[in-house]
């Protein structure tokens, strides 16, 4: 029944990036409440790598390995599985009604490939809040904003941005998977041919998102940002709701 946060979180960032909002608050205050919440939610990940003996290091820094890896994952997981498990809600509430009143057999599944039309949602909602990131720094700038509305604007447009940055990379790999491209096939077209071949451009994509060194960039920098937005909050207030919700919505690794 919590799938809505994911939706509320994306959709107050968009709202506080192109409505100009005031808040009141203490920033040391919220700065100090934000990094208690950071300090205490990687504890519990450092608390669950240290219960392994000796004997069992081994093991351990694995799995150490693996829980700080798994902030990104569990990130990603928080911003994309909302509209999967609002799907599914409705569809279970639609195929419960239709059974009550007319005692409809609801046993399977009869809407396609289920597969597929999870990576569908998922596929098209993360290139939305990627699309609409772009498009919130695209408004920032072209609304003529006054001094006062674009330090108001700026911080959501920042946190939307890292939100953006988590989801890229599946949704990079959905779009591109699958794609057939030979260095021989690229040889033989001229640039303009490529430039309108798909593709292409799928190619293009996996070759500069789908790598191990930008993989590593996005892998640290969940947990970079959980760290920063503290920080950032003792320098501009505006940060303070925003980061400081949204932090306690997502967390380090849930």
């Amino acid at each position: 029944i919590w799938f809505w946060t994911s939706f509320f979180w994306i959709g107050f960032n968009v709202y506080l990036a192109v409505v100009p909002a005031t808040f009141h608050f203490n920033n040391v205050g919220m700065m100090s409440f934000m990094l208690i919440c950071t300090t205490l939610n990687y504890a519990l990940i450092i608390a669950n790598s240290m219960r392994f003996s000796i004997m069992e290091s081994v093991d351990a820094n694995e799995i150490a390995f693996l829980s700080m890896d798994n902030i990104w994952r569990a990130n990603q997981l928080f911003f994309m599985v909302g509209p999967i498990q609002g799907f599914s809600v409705l569809t279970g509430t639609k195929n419960f009604i239709s059974y009550l009143l007319y005692g409809q057999d609801i046993g399977g599944w009869s809407g396609g490939d289920l597969t597929q039309v999870s990576i569908a949602i998922v596929k098209y909602w993360t290139s939305m809040i990627i699309v609409s990131s772009i498009a919130c720094w695209v408004y920032l700038f072209t609304s003529n904003p006054t001094d006062v509305e674009y330090q108001s604007r700026r911080p959501g447009c920042i946190i939307f941005t890292f939100i953006a940055m988590d989801v890229l990379h599946p949704c990079v790999y959905l779009r591109t998977v699958g794609n057939k491209w030979t260095k021989e096939e690229a040889a033989k077209m001229s640039m303009f041919q490529k430039l309108t071949c798909s593709r292409w451009w799928k190619s293009l994509l996996q070759t500069l998102i789908l790598n191990e060194a930008t993989t590593n960039v996005f892998r640290y920098v969940a947990p970079a940002y959980n760290f920063m937005l503290p920080l950032l909050v003792f320098y501009n207030s505006y940060y303070g709701v925003s980061a400081g919700f949204t932090l306690v919505a997502v967390g380090a690794g849930h």
